[in-house]
């Protein structure tokens, strides 16, 4: 079926299949693989945009497909795709290997094609893969760009100048690279996550494979929603942050979302999987005005699944308690990146350990289910013995509530594969310690293309830890770790002994367990990131249960 657009998601290294690659522990903290097959929200809010328009547009998640089945041929399924643009998302700097690969294929087997690169780092770098990748036709510049690419589509389909598309970068017939205004258009009022619109969407293209957020989302399936766009915080290392975000890609930040729009996705969420929802942004920092139309709105819609929310200060008590009378099962998490206030500090988060040590005891008082805490390995200031201290910490905070009805989970994660283009650290890297070790599109590619492990793959060091530092310490962290989780009583010693045992045979360059599909890599064999498997019955999750069980019989057949 022909449509004016797909939208296709890249692996982050296309030929991962093939290679004896050592990802190592690149994505434990998010649901996907280390692959990074979970596709951007913005897919889902440029199909809500361009459908009810009128306009035919797919998504094809190349990167989740190539992770369920080895047999899967991406060559064959973009040949399948009949559009006019190939969308490719360049929105995590991870993808560039996967992303660039696939607009060769493509031009490959079709030279008239128009492939068109989005998101932040194809933003940031717009003008260097112009210059770089004849591939690519062009890119659309920074964030709310469902309004440009609708007009994109009209000038493809019907020969418009290519001047009237706000925010484009292309090339004119002199093949001088052109960048376009951008438009009073492009606005926050045009993000909408509509998983009807997904689910009518898999059907209408008999692909529902192409359009799953990420691999193992049909075992376990959760939906998103945002509150803002941007943040009002500078942590040094992300490429999201205020800084970041109103110099590269919209000039205000943060922006924040209609409540009554967040309210209506969730319900949509509700009605349509029945299934655990994650609100992106700090709900509570919104104020009190928002969060407390959030709330009424929620109620009005009778809008309650459960709900994880994340936070970027220790939220309060009157807040949680509102929280706690608006959704019957609430989840929480917070990262404090550092066990250290000042380290804490100098990396932009500012906030005191009695704090969040104060937040946790208010939302177990509130009824929160569940109360993540992330820390973060290769943050400027933080030397060996700081890290120890950042294990001793996130021990202490799991110990504290063994027993409780709420369970405590400390992350501790390496900062990898790269700090973000954008960031305090990548602009400005002598003020904090950092050295980055590459600047251009073509460095990234390379890094990917040729590195074996995923130490290769980083883009720095600092004057505190070096790369093989940084390897080291995160295995010796991850130990503790886990060795912890199974005193507090949050994994069995059966288990905790196989992970590792399985971290060690790693170290020592013997075979080690590996299982792309359900774990990132050595230590969290089993996600302790998923944090709910409640999820009511609807009409839609009927269909999941059911397609899951085919691919089940699929699976145990032996096709794929």
């Amino acid at each position: 079926m022909k449509t004016d657009i797909a939208f296709i998601h890249p692996p982050s290294i296309y030929d991962f299949r093939k290679r004896n690659l050592k990802a190592g522990p690149i994505s434990d903290v998010v649901p996907s693989t280390p692959v990074f097959e979970m596709y951007p929200m913005g897919f889902l809010s440029m199909l809500s945009y361009l459908v009810p328009r009128g306009y035919n547009a797919r998504i094809s998640n190349v990167a989740s497909m190539m992770v369920m089945s080895d047999k899967f041929d991406p060559v064959k399924y973009l040949k399948s795709l009949d559009t006019e643009i190939y969308g490719i998302d360049l929105h995590w700097l991870p993808h560039v290997h996967g992303a660039i690969s696939i607009a060769r294929i493509i031009k490959e087997f079709n030279p008239d094609a128009r492939v068109l690169l989005g998101g932040f780092s194809a933003s940031y770098f717009s003008d260097d893969i112009m210059k770089t990748y004849p591939e690519i036709d062009y890119v659309l510049k920074g964030d709310f760009q469902e309004y440009s690419t609708m007009k994109l589509i009209d000038s493809v389909e019907k020969n418009i100048d290519l001047g009237t598309v706000p925010n484009l970068v292309y090339r004119d017939e002199m093949r001088h690279v052109k960048h376009n205004p951008n438009s009073k258009e492009n606005t926050v009022d045009n993000v909408f996550l509509n998983y009807k619109v997904l689910m009518r969407n898999a059907i209408k293209y008999h692909d529902v494979k192409g359009h799953l957020p990420y691999a193992d989302w049909i075992n376990n399936p959760e939906s998103v929603t945002i509150i803002e766009h941007g943040c009002q915080f500078n942590c040094a290392f992300c490429g999201g942050s205020n800084f970041s975000y109103r110099n590269n890609f919209f000039p205000v930040s943060p922006v924040y979302r209609n409540p009554r729009t967040i309210a209506k996705e969730i319900e949509l969420a509700r009605e349509i999987l029945g299934a655990p929802i994650f609100v992106a942004g700090d709900i509570n920092l919104a104020g009190e005005k928002f969060y407390g139309n959030l709330f009424r709105e929620i109620k009005e819609l009778k809008a309650d699944i459960p709900i994880l929310t994340e936070y970027f200060r220790p939220p309060q008590k009157d807040y949680l308690n509102e929280l706690s009378r608006s959704f019957g099962e609430f989840s929480v998490e917070i990262s404090p990146e550092s066990s250290s206030e000042n380290i804490r500090r100098i990396n932009g988060r500012e906030y005191s350990n009695e704090s969040l040590e104060k937040s946790i005891a208010d939302a177990k008082e509130a009824g929160c289910k569940k109360f993540d805490v992330y820390f973060t390995l290769g943050i400027s200031g933080q030397g060996e013995k700081e890290l120890e201290d950042d294990i001793e910490y996130a021990t202490k905070l799991m110990n504290h509530e063994k027993g409780s009805d709420m369970k405590v989970y400390s992350f501790i994660s390496p900062l990898t594969p790269f700090i973000d283009p954008g960031s305090l650290i990548y602009e400005k890297p002598e003020k904090y310690g950092f050295h980055i070790t590459a600047r251009t599109i073509e460095e990234y590619y390379n890094l990917l293309d040729n590195g074996k492990s995923w130490v290769d793959f980083l883009n720095y060091y600092n004057d505190w830890m070096s790369a093989k530092d940084i390897e080291r310490l995160t295995y010796q962290s991850e130990i503790e770790m886990i060795t912890a989780r199974r005193d507090v009583g949050l994994i069995d010693s059966e288990s905790a002994e196989n992970i590792i045992n399985n971290i060690n045979r790693y170290i020592d360059g013997k075979d080690y367990q590996k299982d792309y599909r359900k774990n990132s890599h050595l230590s969290y064999l089993n996600k302790d990131i998923e944090w709910s498997k409640k999820h009511n019955i609807t009409r839609s999750s009927l269909m999941v249960y059911w397609y899951k069980e085919l691919l089940g019989l699929e699976k145990d057949l032996g096709r794929l």
